[in-house]
C-alpha cells in the first residue's frame, strides 16, 4: 500500500497543477484580447454642419425674449449648438403670429433648421458617448477576468493545501499501522509545515495585473484639459468647458476635482498595504492594471458618460421647447 502511496499521490498533485495551468492560460488568453484597445470610434470631428457656438449676453434684449419661452438647460443646449440666432428670430415671428392662422413659410423654415441642427448635434452626443461607454464595459469585463484568475489561483492553492494535508494523515497512519511511529511523527511534521509555507504562500501574493491600453483615451482630455480635444467633438468639449451658470465650476472642474478625490484614495489605500504598487497612469496610453485599478477607471468612465447623458437629456429638452407651442409652456 506505501509503495502505491507515492506515485498515485504525485499523479493526483500533478492532475491539480495541470488542470489550474491550463485554466490560467485560457484566462490569460482571453484578458490579452479584452485588454487590447479595440474601442476605435472616431469622435474627434463633427458630423457634417459647421459648429459655430453662439453666446447670449446676460441682460441684452435677445436675452430677456428667450428666457421668457426656454428654460436655463435648454438654453445653455442652444447656445453649444448655435442656434440662439434662429431661436431669436422663431420667437419674435411667435409673438408676431396669428393663433388663428398657418405658420409662416419664414417660421416653417427656420424650425426645419433647428430640428436638423439639433438631430446632426445629437449624433456627435451618441459618438462620445459609444467611446465612453465601450471603455468602460471593456475595463468592467477585463476586472472580472482579472477577479476570475485569481479566484482560480487561490481555489487551487487551497485544494493543494487540503490534498497535502489529507495525504499526510494516511501517510501518517500507514507508518503507525506499520509501527514507524517515529517516521510517522516526522512526515507529519513535514506535512504541517507544506500546508503553512501554502497558506502563507496564498497571503503573500501580490493581485494579478493585466497590460491594459487605451490609446484612445477619454479620461485624458479631462484630466489634461487642452484648448482643443483630440477626443470629443466640438460641441461635446465646448459644452463640457462651459459653467452651468456664472457662479458654477465647468463640467470638466467637476469631474476633476471628484477623479483627484478618486485617485488619491486609491493611492492611500495602496500605500497602506505591505506591498506598494506602483500608481497607475489612467490618463495615459495604457498600464498594468490589477482589479482594483480597473475599478476605479471603471468607475471615472461612469461619471464621464453621466455628464454626456445629461447633455443629450438638454438637448432632447430644447427639441421639446421648440416643436410645442408657446400656448401649451
Amino acid at each position: 500500500m506505501r509503495r502505491l502511496y507515492s506515485p498515485l499521490a504525485g499523479f493526483f498533485l500533478l492532475a491539480i497543477l495541470l488542470t489550474g495551468c491550463m485554466a490560467s492560460r485560457q484566462t490569460k488568453s482571453a484578458l490579452a484580447k479584452v485588454a487590447t484597445d479595440n474601442c476605435i470610434i472616431d469622435s474627434s470631428g463633427t458630423s457634417g454642419y459647421v459648429f459655430h457656438p453662439t453666446d447670449l449676453q446676460a441682460g441684452s434684449s435677445d436675452d430677456s425674449l428667450l428666457r421668457h419661452r426656454y428654460g436655463d438647460r435648454g438654453l445653455r443646449m442652444a447656445q453649444a449648438v448655435g442656434l440662439t440666432p434662429l431661436l431669436v428670430r422663431a420667437t419674435q415671428l411667435e409673438q408676431q403670429q396669428n393663433p388663428s392662422e398657418p405658420a409662416s413659410n419664414e417660421y416653417l423654415t427656420i424650425r426645419q433648421k433647428m430640428t436638423d441642427q439639433l438631430q446632426l448635434a445629437s449624433f456627435d452626443i451618441a459618438t462620445a458617448v459609444a467611446l465612453v461607454d465601450c471603455d468602460s464595459k471593456r475595463a468592467a469585463l477585463t476586472a472580472t477576468l482579472l477577479t476570475r484568475q485569481e479566484n482560480s489561483r487561490e481555489k487551487r492553492m487551497t485544494i493543494s493545501a487540503i490534498t497535502t494535508g489529507a495525504l499526510t494523515a494516511l501517510m501518517v497512519g500507514f507508518l503507525k499501522l506499520g509501527d514507524h511511529e517515529d517516521a510517522g511523527e516526522w512526515v507529519g511534521i513535514g506535512g504541517g509545515l507544506a500546508e503553512a509555507s501554502l497558506g502563507i504562500t496564498s497571503l503573500l501574493q501580490k493581485p494579478p495585473k493585466t497590460d491594459y491600453r487605451h490609446l484612445n483615451n477619454p479620461l485624458r482630455d479631462i484630466w489634461v484639459h487642452p484648448v482643443t480635444s483630440t477626443v470629443f467633438p466640438p460641441l461635446v468639449w465646448y459644452y463640457l468647458n462651459k459653467p452651468k451658470s456664472a457662479n458654477s465650476p465647468s463640467l470638466i472642474e467637476g469631474l476633476r476635482s471628484r477623479w483627484e478625490i478618486l485617485v488619491s484614495l486609491d493611492a492611500d489605500a495602496k500605500q497602506n498595504r505591505k506591498h506598494k504598487g506602483h500608481e497607475v497612469d489612467y490618463f495615459g496610453t495604457g498600464d498594468l492594471y490589477t482589479t482594483e485599478d480597473l475599478t476605479v477607471r471603471s468607475t471615472m468612465l461612469g461619471q464621464l458618460a453621466t455628464e454626456l447623458q445629461l447633455m443629450n437629456n438638454d438637448l432632447t429638452i430644447l427639441l421639446n421647447e421648440i416643436v410645442r407651442s408657446p400656448q401649451k409652456r
